[in-house]
């Protein structure tokens, strides 16, 4: 995750339950790719609209021997093409929705909080490698 720790809902020393929240990371920069892509989503979903049209009207000239083979598989490979565009903007948005969700830690275990890391108002890099937040000793 990657963002400024926006509130920390517990202490060292603090015993946690499985499921209890941690810390909340601030979604802003998720939220703002979302919006970002939700404009995406929309111009690509008129044009997609648009070329299933003209591929349906092309289908039909196809299928009454008015259109060349060739030109017919143009204009499916294009609308295809516009499909899979739509589809991967699609699942590039449900991805962030499941990375917003990420940005509400919880324990994952009954313990005690060992040491915590960070504070509220640290920015958390989001690296491969992962920042060690706190630690929790499991009992």
């Amino acid at each position: 995750m990657k963002g400024q720790v926006k509130k920390v809902y517990v202490k060292e020393g603090q015993r946690v339950y499985k499921g209890q929240t941690l810390m909340e990371i601030d979604p802003a920069l998720y939220k703002a790719q979302k919006e970002k892509l939700s404009a995406q989503l929309e111009s690509q979903k008129l044009n997609l609209e648009k070329v299933e049209k003209d591929f349906k009207r092309y289908e039909e000239l196809f299928n009454r021997d008015l259109l060349s083979k060739s030109e017919y598989e143009d204009w499916k490979n294009k609308y295809q093409k516009e499909k899979q565009k739509y589809i991967e903007i699609k699942a590039q948005m449900e991805e962030l929705d499941q990375l917003m969700e990420y940005c509400t830690i919880r324990a994952p275990t009954n313990g005690v909080i060992k040491k915590l890391f960070i504070r509220e108002g640290i920015f958390v890099n989001g690296t491969m490698l992962p920042q060690v937040l706190l630690t929790i000793k499991e009992e």
